[in-house]
């Protein structure tokens, strides 16, 4: 068998200017003698890539043949020919490269054009970003503390921002001004996507607000530690911050041969924020659409006005449509009834749990934007994750029918709240006399079943890569040394590393700009651990520095493995069990050493993804990489800073901030699950529950069983190839199951029919549809209920209104579902388990 490699030539930015209707050129080129490609073409801007092409159907000794050079026909009868189409781009220095194919919801929503003049790091849009930056970053804070908390979303600083910025094109002076020999305009013309993006890429990484501020209030406030001493002095906030927020950029940059550049890398959360740049800068290429002539725009601007106004009912009116419990109604005193179909404090086997857009998204869960498979992976978790539980609970294992089934709190051997302030001593460490005289910890049914999820997913993650991913690892790693030697070359091209057909289209356009070297990414890295030591060595925070060094190498273990699996399915895996129970392990009764291992551990983590993610849009977009850079660290400098502010602004503003019964309502949800997380496993300890004689040391089994069925599922993809095994994802299945403990099962379900109709057969049917409307439908869902809760917050709730109390705002918190019954009774002794000094 003879083969002809037909390659097609990735047009230039001019050819697409010059006639955006013509068609991509088509060029066969022979080979030479040694393989390579008789170059003809006379295009001269195009982008880098290797001499050689790699294509996995032929061999490469197959280009060799002379036969190859002739027509079809010349090469007899019977001679079968096998057409190789290989898509390529050829840069200024003449190498060419293959570029991989690119995945049909990719194409849908990002071009595969670039303009390298188009207006990207401008004054206007460091202004917009600085101020959409430190505005979220501030709102974000300031309701961070406030139940329920109310949380301004990147989306809507993506479409607040678009008429900001079209304003300013319309009013700024388009003169030109020279500073120091340099020229430079306020107006270089319309406002470009990606001027935009810039503005989305310091708003998506400065508005999740630093967590270090956890570690912040729960030290220095009387309701928790109570230690200003060390909280109040500016040095250890701003040292602890900066250090977490940068670590994990560090981090994130390392990761980009893994995470950025492969096309089966796609972070699907990205492309709805693709979808909706296309609805507002590309409105002129927006043709009908199955008998639809709305525009993308006026669709999203349609659902985000029904959404805003729905929510009040929602949120305010009729808040029993959220928690739409309505199988407890009907006989709100039957326990069962509750554990079985309650949404508040039951399982929640609910089939119309909910009509509230932010109780069908809010858990994590994005049915318009997970990929299908995804959100069935995470039912079936979630219904498996039903059934353990139930099993259980209703078996009284662990003494959990004497407490709320679905909670995720600690609880004492009377059934009430754990009260870890009376087995804190005077130095903050466990008093162990008054331990053994109170209780030990007792978790509820739910709370241990995502607790063993979470030992599973950790074996699961790690599994998963290795057996799955293992070849990209192995790409990623061999590319990332390339890096650094061609540092030490710089004569070479840097980017002529890049070969792999899995590098796509995307990629060959982003290697005309400059390639942040890795170097960079090793400084920001080092000097966050600078930070990280100094704030150990000089604060009295009982952390050792090794405990830095320990949470890095954690986080490198696990960057790669939890970055796939969101990349491809939408779905973050976290850190947080294993970051609390380590420190319990190796610093045990060290209160402030937990709290601050976790958040190197769990939080630099959860920053690095999000750097990531960011990373992947402006590959998308084709931002340079440099600038991408800038952006990120100006937007995280921002959020170091303003978080920092404004928490200090609360201090002197709310005296009683984080007292419960506040009259503002900042009762500080967050930051109290932060504090209590740190005395049960920094004072109590995990050895008391999940040690040798640890009441739940059977939940460590986990760790094995995650491992064994990614395996297992693994052989049999292998062993029975088919569309099942292929997309059967056990960390993805393991997610379903931590879906308790406050959440449930109608949270996962609540989604399901949606992501069916939108995510399989809308997607399957009219794909054209789909790719207009389907990502911009679920962006102005969300839009609109966030709008409308800060509309709500400042016009009726924080002025003081509220609404009467009537049947549709109460019945959802009434009866057994809404109070959390046990199903058993507490004996008569009143208590349940060993009694005082029968335990350890």
């Amino acid at each position: 068998m003879s083969s002809i490699y037909k390659y097609h030539s990735i047009p230039s930015d001019d050819d697409h200017l010059n006639d955006e209707n013509e068609d991509e050129d088509a060029y066969e080129y022979e080979l030479d003698e040694l393989g390579h490609p008789i170059m003809s073409s006379t295009k001269k801007d195009d982008v880098v890539l290797p001499h050689k092409i790699y294509d996995e159907e032929v061999p490469l000794d197959h280009d060799k043949d002379k036969n190859l050079h002739q027509g079809p026909d010349s090469l007899g009868s019977g001679h079968h020919i096998n057409l190789v189409e290989v898509p390529f781009a050829t840069a200024p220095d003449g190498q060419r490269i293959t570029v991989g194919d690119t995945l049909p919801e990719v194409k849908a929503v990002a071009l595969e054009t670039d303009d390298p003049d188009e207006p990207c790091e401008t004054i206007r849009s460091y202004v917009l970003g600085t101020i959409v930056a430190s505005v979220g970053t501030a709102l974000n804070v300031w309701f961070g503390a406030r139940q329920p908390g109310i949380f301004i979303s990147p989306f809507l600083a993506q479409l607040l921002s678009y008429p900001l910025g079209v304003a300013l094109a319309k009013l700024l002076p388009k003169k030109n001004f020279t500073i120091l020999g340099k020229s430079f305009t306020l107006n270089p013309g319309r406002f470009s996507i990606k001027e935009h993006a810039i503005i989305v890429l310091m708003a998506t990484v400065s508005f999740p607000t630093a967590t270090a501020l956890d570690v912040i209030v729960a030290i220095r406030q009387p309701a928790f530690f109570n230690d200003p001493e060390i909280a109040d002095q500016k040095g250890f906030q701003f040292l602890v911050v900066l250090s977490t927020q940068f670590l994990g950029f560090g981090v994130a940059g390392l990761a980009r041969d893994y995470l950025v550049y492969p096309s089966a890398m796609t972070w699907p959360l990205n492309l709805a924020k693709l979808s909706l740049f296309n609805a507002l800068h590309r409105r002129k290429q927006d043709p009908p659409v199955h008998g639809w002539k709305i525009s993308m725009f006026r669709f999203c601007l349609y659902a985000t006005t029904a959404s805003f106004i729905w929510f009040f009912f929602t949120a305010f009116i009729f808040p029993a449509l959220t928690y739409f419990n309505w199988p407890t109604w009907i006989n709100p005193t039957n326990k069962k009834l509750a554990i079985i179909m309650g949404s508040v404090t039951g399982l929640g086997l609910n089939p119309i749990p909910t009509l509230d857009w932010t109780y069908i998204s809010g858990a994590g869960l994005t049915p318009l934007i997970t990929p299908w498979w995804a959100t069935v992976s995470t039912f079936i978790g979630a219904s498996i994750g039903y059934v353990i539980i139930a099993a259980i609970y209703f078996t009284n294992t662990w003494y959990s029918a004497y407490l709320v089934p679905n909670s995720n709190q600690a609880f004492d051997r009377f059934g009430a709240y754990y009260n870890a302030t009376a087995v804190l001593g005077a130095d903050r460490s466990l008093d162990v006399e008054a331990y053994r005289a109170y209780s030990p910890l007792y978790f509820g049914a739910g709370y241990n079943v995502i607790i063993s999820a979470y030992f599973a997913s950790y074996s699961a993650i790690l599994t998963y890569a290795l057996l799955n991913h293992w070849t990209d690892i192995k790409k990623g790693f061999n590319t990332g040394m390339r890096r650094i030697r061609f540092f030490r070359h710089k004569d070479k091209h840097q980017d002529a590393i890049h070969h792999f057909p899995d590098y796509d289209i995307h990629y060959s356009l982003m290697t005309r700009y400059k390639e942040v070297p890795q170097w960079w990414f090793l400084v920001i890295m080092i000097f966050a651990l600078v930070l990280g030591i100094i704030m150990c060595e000089v604060y009295d925070t009982t952390m050792p520095v090794w405990g830095i060094f320990c949470c890095l190498a954690m986080v490198l273990v696990f960057a790669i493995p939890t970055g796939i699996i969101q990349a491809i399915s939408n779905m973050q895996m976290s850190l947080v069990i294993l970051a609390e129970i380590i420190p319990g392990i190796a610093i045990p009764g060290r209160p402030y050493a937990n709290m601050i291992f976790k958040l190197y551990g769990w939080v630099s983590l959860g920053m690095a993804l999000l750097y990531v993610l960011d990373q992947k849009l402006a590959h998308y977009l084709h931002l340079p990489p440099r600038a991408t850079f800038r952006a990120q660290m100006w937007g995280c400098t921002i959020s170091s800073f303003i978080s920092i502010a404004i928490l200090n602004w609360q201090f002197k503003a709310i005296p009683d901030l984080c007292q419960p019964g506040q009259k503002d309502l900042m009762t500080c949800p967050y930051y109290t699950t932060f504090y209590s997380s740190a005395l049960l496993f920094g004072v109590v300890g995990p050895q008391r529950m999940y040690g040798s004689l640890g009441l739940y040391k059977h939940t460590l089994w986990g760790f094995l069983a995650g491992a064994v069925l990614v395996a297992m599922a693994w052989a049999a993809k292998k062993r029975w190839p088919n569309k099942v095994t292929n997309n059967l994802n056990v960390p993805v299945i393991i997610f379903g199951v931590m879906y308790f403990a406050p959440y449930n099962w109608s949270f996962v379900w609540s989604g399901v029919p949606l992501a069916w109709f939108f995510m399989s057969y809308v997607y399957k049917r009219f794909p054209a549809w789909w790719n207009k409307y389907c990502y911009v439908l679920s962006i102005g869902l969300t839009v609109g209920a966030a709008i409308s809760g800060v509309v709500q917050f400042f016009c009726i709730t924080y002025p003081g209104g509220v609404m009467p109390a009537w049947w549709g705002n109460t019945v959802q918190f009434s009866g057994c579902d809404g109070i959390g019954c046990p199903l058993k009774e507490m004996p008569e002794i009143g208590y349940f388990g060993p009694g005082p000094g029968e335990y350890l």
